[in-house]
């Protein structure tokens, strides 16, 4: 139990967490989670009280509706799924259309690891998604968390809250690639396969929640993609070859730089979905040994450029420069 001042809101309440703490730093500074899964970074100075105990069991879905419909403005209400709580201001039936998706997409997800023999655990805490109304409503919201980027995208996955944030679009089959995407991410850190605040690259991230994300409308439902072709970044890629670089695998692997800039973030995209296409397609048993090395990762550690290559070299059992000449290969004939 932890008491702490909340300087994201007034700087002079106080709030108590029945949390777990993940890490301590030297000067006495935490990453907590609570028993609703968020992660809570605490400098030392913000600690009030803390009382050693055993960090009680997760809450259910019900404590968790009940906290939410009391942390947000009032107007929003509760619909569930049998894994999901998806908060809404009154669009119901859209809030269902994104339950069914996100049900269809947990289903394939764990179904899809079991039959590559890799054992993923349930979600601790309940899968939450807030959805709200209308773009003005969302970029209202999610600018508290992710600042003008709000401005630009129609969902995300909130690392440390460990909720997804959307809203009501006109036509949901244009979006389901993008809900679809964070609703992999939020599974990837609930299920053991990825492990939040830890040194997880982008690469590896964003190439998985591409590789799940494959809408096909000739699906009523509108989606069932899991490892299908991914149109939109085959053609990146495919756009991206003729002036890619002897080090662009290098560059992708050992650090997230082109993923933060305007410049390349297109490219580093494509590139992701396609080395995460050809590594479950050509070197699926490596690949998730790797990926299972990954999720071993500690919390707020931190891998050097040079680390995070020989981390992955090790893994295929071949250098990078022969896996580059593999890969390249193996994507000229993909269709």
């Amino acid at each position: 139990m932890i008491t702490f001042t909340d300087r994201d809101q007034d700087p002079s309440a106080e709030r108590t967490i029945d949390a777990e703490i993940l890490v301590e730093a030297a000067d006495g500074g935490v990453l907590a989670r609570c028993d609703a899964g968020r992660l809570w970074t605490i400098q030392p100075d913000q600690i009030v009280s803390r009382v050693e105990q055993p960090a009680g069991p997760p809450i259910d879905q019900d404590t968790m509706a009940r906290r939410m419909l009391e942390e947000l403005p009032s107007g929003f209400q509760v619909y569930r799924t049998a894994n999901y709580l998806l908060l809404h201001q009154g669009n119901e039936a859209y809030a269902r259309d994104c339950g069914v998706l996100f049900e269809q997409l947990h289903r394939g997800f764990f179904s899809y690891w079991r039959n590559q023999h890799v054992e993923l655990n349930e979600p601790r805490y309940p899968l939450v998604a807030i959805v709200l109304a209308n773009h003005d409503e969302f970029v209202r919201y999610a600018s508290q968390e992710i600042g003008d980027t709000a401005k630009s995208v129609i969902g995300y996955y909130h690392l440390e809250s460990n909720r997804m944030i959307t809203f009501r679009v006109p036509n949901i089959e244009r979006n389901i690639a993008t809900i679809i995407h964070e609703a992999t991410h939020q599974l990837a850190y609930n299920c053991g396969l990825q492990t939040r605040f830890a040194d997880n690259p982008m690469w590896v991230s964003e190439g998985l929640a591409m590789f799940f994300e494959s809408p096909d409308f000739s699906n009523p439902r509108g989606w069932r993609g899991i490892g299908r072709v991914n149109a939109v970044n085959l053609g990146r890629f495919r756009r991206y070859v003729p002036s890619r670089p002897g080090d662009s695998l290098a560059t992708l692997v050992s650090d997230d730089s082109r993923f933060r800039s305007v410049a390349t973030a297109e490219n580093a995209y494509g590139e992701s979905w396609a080395l995460t296409y050809f590594l479950l397609r050509t070197q699926r048993k490596e690949f998730i040994a790797y990926l299972q090395q990954l999720s071993e990762s500690k919390p707020l550690s931190e891998s050097s450029p040079r680390e995070r290559i020989e981390m992955f070299e090790e893994a295929m059992g071949m250098s990078l420069q022969e896996l580059d000449r593999k890969f390249i290969a193996y994507m000229r004939r993909v269709r």
